[in-house]
Formats: structure tokens, sequence, C-alpha cells
């Protein structure tokens, strides 16, 4: 009997298409600037989880900015970081600094 090699279908490295409510387990949200440089920010479950924490982090980074304290990064994106099928971790949704 002849053996078939079963291929799964793989989405962007991920077992299923992702929506925003889709349980990504322990991701993590990364703040990145223009140039390359990044900052963990939290870790979230779901991508509508990154996007409110994404949301929260921008305006406090822009409360110490009008203070003058410093803020960090200028994030110009946010990323979503989640394991994938392979074990690592790749991303799963990038975010618009600006669409925040």
């Amino acid at each position: 009997m002849a053996r078939t090699k079963k291929q799964t279908k793989s989405y962007n490295g991920f077992a299923i298409p992702l929506q925003p409510d889709t349980d990504l387990g322990l991701a993590m949200l990364i703040a990145e600037d223009e140039e390359g440089h990044h900052e963990p920010v939290a870790v979230a479950s779901t991508i509508n989880e990154a996007k409110e924490i994404a949301q929260s982090d921008l305006r406090g980074r822009m409360r110490r900015l009008e203070r003058d304290e410093d803020p960090g990064i200028c994030p110009y994106t946010y990323k979503v970081w989640a394991r994938g099928i392979d074990g690592g971790y790749r991303i799963a949704w990038t975010i618009a600094a600006t669409s925040l």
C-alpha cells in the first residue's frame, strides 16, 4: 500500500487563519520605531487585546512626552508575535501606530 503524505495548509505559519479574537496563547506585543529599534510592551492573548494595549501604550508615551519625560522609543508600528505551527515565534499581526 502506498503512503501518501498529507500536506497541511499553513496560514503564514499558523495552523488556522488568525481573526481578531483568535486565542494566540502568550503572544508578545512589541513596539518598533522607524529605525528598527524595538521594546517589549506586554503579553496579549488576542489581536483585539493587543490593539487595546497598543492604544494605551501610545497614550502613555504621549503623556510622558508632554510632561518632558522620556517616553522611550517613538513607535512607528506595533507587532504581535505568536508561536506558529513550527513552535517558533513569528509575526502574527502588525498594527500601524498611525491607525491607533
